[in-house]
């Protein structure tokens, strides 16, 4: 599949921070280990194998799957084979991981106040290339874990040069994207330890570039692993840039690049120009 020119990926990343499924739009991330209420929607909440239970009555306004509650209801996690849909009277709705319920506001204020996601200017300059090795074995896996401090699936290393900085970054498995096999490098760099307000800053916690995966060609017999193009054009923000309900992945130390990588997304901004979060 051809690589969306970057006008469109940048028009696709603002659509998805300001959607009804996007990180602006998740106002509640609440962990439910007994029956409880969960703000801000109505129900009782309980863990049940494979999600949660909602129990209400009908003037609550809860809908799961199409039809309104009114008693006990199982609501389908997303890792179920069919997961729930959830909706509300006012507007929101809700998904369940694990035992945690998520709420979404389409017209929360964030959603409202945003405006886009301020960049540094694009440069074919930020074109780079690299070389992949995948991992063969178990050497570092486990040594990058996700946001919720689970161990991500390690798949190589990427050798490259940024401003004359040699660097061997840690490549993890992501999810397939429009039918694409891809890596993440999830980075830190000489940006993200200035102010927010410094117009060459970017969000401190470090950002994500995904990479097409090279796949068999890594393994080459040389071992010199395969070639990879590194547009750094491409950095986007993690989630939690956006909103205090998500956590963030900690950059692996060798993901932490000591000069300043002038590419890419910066924060998301209201229309005053300042940064939101």
């Amino acid at each position: 599949m051809t690589e969306p020119s970057l006008a469109d990926h940048v028009a696709e990343r603002d659509h998805w921070a300001r959607s009804a499924r996007g990180p602006l739009a998740l106002v509640t991330t609440q962990l439910v280990e007994q029956p409880q209420p969960v703000w801000p929607v109505p129900g009782r909440w309980a863990p049940a194998p494979g999600g949660l239970t909602v129990t209400a009555e009908a003037a609550d306004g809860i809908v799961v799957d199409g039809f309104p509650v009114d008693g006990a209801v199982l609501v389908a996690g997303d890792q179920a084979v069919v997961p729930s849909t959830v909706a509300f009277a006012d507007g929101t709705a809700a998904t369940v991981h694990g035992h945690t319920l998520r709420v979404w506001d389409p017209a929360s204020d964030a959603v409202t106040r945003f405006a886009t996601i301020a960049r540094f200017d694009a440069s074919p300059s930020h074109v780079t290339s690299g070389r992949f090795r995948a991992t063969t074995g178990q050497e570092d896996r486990g040594s990058v874990v996700d946001a919720a401090g689970d161990p991500l699936v390690v798949a190589g290393t990427v050798s490259t040069e940024v401003d004359g900085a040699p660097l061997e970054l840690l490549a993890v498995r992501s999810a397939v994207h429009h039918g694409v096999a891809r890596l993440q490098l999830i980075v830190q760099d000489a940006t993200s330890a200035l102010p927010e307000d410094d117009p060459g800053s970017s969000y401190s916690m470090g950002r994500f570039l995904y990479l097409d995966d090279p796949g068999a060609d890594a393994l080459a017999a040389d071992d010199s692993g395969a070639e990879v193009l590194l547009d750094w054009d491409r950095l986007v923000l993690p989630p939690c840039a956006f909103s205090f309900q998500f956590a963030c992945p900690i950059p692996p130390e060798q993901n932490r690049i000591p000069v300043p990588l002038r590419a890419g997304e910066r924060h998301p901004v209201d229309a005053t120009g300042a940064v939101m979060h």
